[in-house]
């Protein structure tokens, strides 16, 4: 069911920025596949440092530091 959820955003998420963003359809579908990926890869690597080397409570302060930085970023740049 997640699966299917995160398949329908994705859809959704072309649309979107086909229509509001101004993105080609190829290059709103790229967008949209490379941000797919590196989701799906991430959550791997994540799961692989926290079970080899970090304990999960650790893993999950840095990915909320990660969050937080990439949130504000665009904050810093107005």
């Amino acid at each position: 069911m997640e699966n299917l959820a995160f398949l329908a955003n994705a859809s959704n998420l072309v649309t979107y920025l086909e229509r509001f963003m101004h993105f080609s359809p190829a290059r709103s579908a790229t967008a949209v596949t490379n941000f797919m990926g590196t989701a799906f890869l991430l959550a791997l690597l994540g799961g692989f440092m926290s079970d080899a080397y970090l304990t999960t409570y650790v893993l999950y302060l840095l990915g909320t530091l990660i969050e937080f930085s990439v949130s504000a970023y665009p904050l810093i740049l107005f």
